[in-house]
């Protein structure tokens, strides 16, 4: 492990460097071409250039026989074929014909220039959107879902929120399977269940999209352990998988159920609740995990 350490320290001054090298090329202008040269004014990239924009993340826009596409540090460069070509973030964006595309680090296609918006996700993912509507790319460029949707979440754990017409399901980015599209919102799915709201009442349903625990909660939390915090009435308490009550709705709050005992507030009191109902308190709330 010491030796890992000491390698890695031996490492990252040289990949720290190559990249503030990369980033640190400053563009220069011979007979009305441009190329790059780095901070100690040796030429790197030939001027060859019509335009250059600046160097950003490894890469920059440049122009070439009225086309436009992206050099990189090395040398190498993606195709000159777009219309422009611009950095945004870490991302290479590009147009051809009023549409936009995304390029990757290498400058091959990542999302062909075929739609009327792309923005990058966390996760390796891409939105896109046809007049509109939505879908979602990964990052291969598959479309995973077509642009069908009113609405896309942002990512969280290769899955988003869709929806339509005003009504919500949940998307599995890794098999493109939409469960639900009829709810008013849908949970994540943990224990292999999620909650589903529908008119301001709250239960759960399975990963083939089955109702198993009605929607007859007031407020609702996720799995953890088994058991998920659930409230009617304005009183709190626990549920397991079967809908069937292990820890009484008798809390002003129930928040989560981990490491064998649930989170609980009671009176202005904080404290924790085992699946026999034994009570522990204490006077503040710990942290997540914790």
């Amino acid at each position: 492990m010491k030796r890992f350490f000491l390698l890695s320290l031996l490492l990252c001054p040289t990949i720290f460097g190559f990249a503030q090298q990369a980033d640190s090329l400053v563009k220069f202008q011979k007979e009305e071409k441009y190329g790059f040269r780095d901070t100690a004014g040796h030429e790197i990239i030939p001027a060859q250039y019509e335009s250059a924009g600046a160097f950003m993340h490894g890469a920059a826009a440049v122009q070439s026989k009225g086309k436009y596409g992206f050099v990189f540090a090395n040398g190498k460069h993606s195709a000159y074929k777009y219309d422009s070509a611009w950095v945004k973030g870490k991302y290479f964006f590009v147009s051809k014909k009023k549409k936009q595309g995304l390029l990757d680090s290498t400058g091959k296609e990542w999302v062909a220039p075929i739609y009327d918006e792309v923005k990058p996700e966390k996760e390796g993912y891409a939105r896109i959107k046809v007049g509109e509507l939505y879908g979602m790319v990964n990052n291969k460029g598959k479309v995973i879902l077509k642009p069908t949707y009113d609405m896309i979440s942002g990512v969280s754990h290769h899955s988003v929120l869709v929806y339509n017409e005003e009504k919500c399901g949940r998307a599995d980015l890794k098999t493109g399977k939409v469960i639900g599209g009829q709810y008013d919102k849908v949970g994540q799915f943990k224990d292999g269940l999620a909650w589903v709201q529908v008119d301001r009442k709250f239960g759960f349903i399975n990963e083939k999209g089955d109702v198993v625990i009605p929607v007859v909660y007031d407020k609702v939390g996720n799995f953890n352990e088994g058991l998920a915090p659930v409230g009617v009435s304005g009183k709190f308490g626990f549920i397991d998988m079967t809908n069937k009550e292990v820890i009484a709705a008798k809390y002003d709050n129930a928040i989560i159920f981990q490491n064998g005992r649930g989170l609980i507030k009671l009176n202005g009191r904080v404290g924790y609740v085992d699946k026999e109902g034994n009570e522990t308190w204490t006077d503040s709330v710990p942290e997540a995990g914790k």
